[in-house]
């Protein structure tokens, strides 16, 4: 290697060094033995968690004698197995690795004041809130800060979309499950009209009122009850029928009556008008709560009509008209065609002279 590579290969070695300190977080020497980020507080001790997004998009949890709710939906249950889980991994954050020490690194790494991926507030049993700042990710691992502090670490095991600011993650979000051999009858009703099934001895489904020239498809049924084994919600709305929901008139009702060993029971299930966000409220005869459902889930039910349920007519064949081949006539000439003779004058030209 002559002088002037050496001089290049020095210049570039430099150049990935700075690199490497200006974008690349650095793992710092504790200034003691790794520790519990959040101090000597247990699990138990948290009594609320406030998610938020940087867009403003929040979640709020809270436990109320000892049960996990969300305040938003009228206390609707949370899944105690998905909170107590994110809140032990909270707890168990440790103060290694460091990564930085500044105040100067908290937007680059997303755990500033204004610039995080998530923000956590919680609330403990005494009254007193601690704010963690969950930023960018490195290496499998989630950069983190306690709000007030300036010393960033490595969080192993946790990633930042895990406090997801959605209702539904921190829910059992099934709302409707219908075992579909329990059912024995159902009735569709919508502004279309409403539309009666039953099944017939040998289990399968017909539909009421039928004309003769009309006939049934029984997958049609099948389908629409096969949607009530499993309708999943967006969100829990409350216990609270307001006017906006429309469930004074509802765009569609779902009845169906249901059979085991032991007894029948009649379950309804009631949607009412498309919100702004396209997803309707429904509510359930087997829960006081409304709740959110995406319009897939549901709007079958609101715009089914008779032809829903109908076998496709089968479209009469077209017969091109036979097209009859007309004859070109041919013309026979019946004497023969010749050429007239050019005519020859005899007489002499003669010149006239004007005087």
């Amino acid at each position: 290697m002559n002088r002037r590579n050496r001089i290049l290969a020095g210049v570039l070695a430099v150049q990935l060094v700075i690199a490497a300190v200006i974008f690349v977080p650095r793992v710092l020497p504790s200034p003691s033995a790794a520790a519990s980020l959040l101090g000597t507080r247990q699990a138990a001790d948290v009594a609320g968690l406030a998610i938020q997004e940087q867009g403003g998009k929040r979640v709020d949890l809270a436990k109320k004698n000892g049960v996990w709710v969300l305040p938003a939906g009228d206390d609707y249950a949370a899944s105690p197995d998905k909170v107590t889980a994110f809140v032990e991994k909270l707890i168990g954050l440790k103060t290694d690795p460091l990564v930085a020490r500044t105040a100067n690194s908290h937007a680059r790494l997303q755990v500033s004041d204004t610039t995080y991926v998530r923000k956590v507030d919680l609330t403990l049993a005494d009254g007193g809130v601690t704010s963690l700042y969950l930023g960018s990710a490195s290496g499998g691992a989630t950069h983190v800060r306690v709000s007030g502090l300036d010393d960033v670490y490595l969080a192993r095991g946790l990633n930042s979309f895990e406090a997801s600011a959605d209702m539904v993650s921190w829910i059992d979000p099934t709302y409707v499950s219908v075992p579909q051999t329990s059912i024995l009858a159902a009735t569709i009703e919508n502004a279309q009209g409403k539309f009666e099934f039953t099944k017939d001895a040998q289990n399968q489904w017909t539909l009421k009122g039928l004309t003769a020239d009309q006939a049934f498809n029984p997958d049609s049924a099948v389908t629409m009850m096969a949607r009530l084994s499993s309708i999943t919600m967006v969100k829990p709305l409350g216990k609270t029928a307001k006017p906006e929901y429309g469930l004074d008139r509802p765009t569609a009702t779902v009845t169906v009556i249901m059979s085991d060993t032991a007894s029948t029971k009649v379950f309804t299930l009631k949607i009412g008008a498309k919100d702004a966000d396209g997803n309707y409220p429904v509510i359930s005869s087997d829960s006081t709560y409304y709740v959110s459902i995406a319009s897939y889930n549901v709007e079958p039910y609101v715009t089914a009509k008779l032809d829903t349920f109908l076998v496709a007519p089968t479209p009469t064949p077209v017969v091109a008209p036979t097209e009859i081949p007309v004859a070109t006539p041919t013309l026979t000439p019946t004497e023969p065609v010749t050429s007239a003779a050019p005519i020859t004058s005899t007489a002499p030209v003669t010149a006239t002279r004007t005087p």
